[in-house]
């Protein structure tokens, strides 16, 4: 998919849509590995038992993987780049003095606050307002 660029306002139009996304994201990847977890003993339960349960837990982990990368591709379209679902961390392409940079965006600020060059990551995170 080819880049897309935003300036600080469209970047920032978009941050409903993507919170949105994010946290439907951590919901379903929770699910995914509360499903992951389960543990079934077949000498517990009896055999056939074993198997019953074994295909719903499928089922429900393919169903649930499915709905997981369906809304991660939607959150792709946007042009945003997610960075870290954990952590909610979204980055922007963005323009500035002829060069490619990052607007980055955390889940939990109102709004975008900072920037960084492409290879210098979070930790260099600048103020938005150097921009202006």
């Amino acid at each position: 998919m080819p880049k897309k660029y935003f300036t600080v306002e469209s970047a920032q139009n978009q941050i409903p849509k993507i919170r949105k996304s994010l946290l439907k994201l951590r919901n379903l990847k929770k699910a995914i590995d509360a499903i992951l977890s389960v543990r079934i003993d077949p000498a517990e339960i009896g055999y056939e038992e074993f198997l019953e349960t074994n295909t719903k837990l499928n089922k429900e982990y393919h169903k649930l993987s499915y709905e997981f990368y369906k809304e991660l591709e939607n959150l792709e379209k946007t042009g945003c780049l997610l960075k870290d679902l954990e952590q909610g961390l979204v980055d922007f392409y963005c323009k500035f003095e002829g060069k490619d940079i990052f607007l980055c965006w955390n889940l939990g600020e109102d709004k975008i606050k900072a920037w960084h060059e492409i290879d210098a990551g979070f930790i260099g995170r600048n103020p938005i307002v150097e921009l202006q």
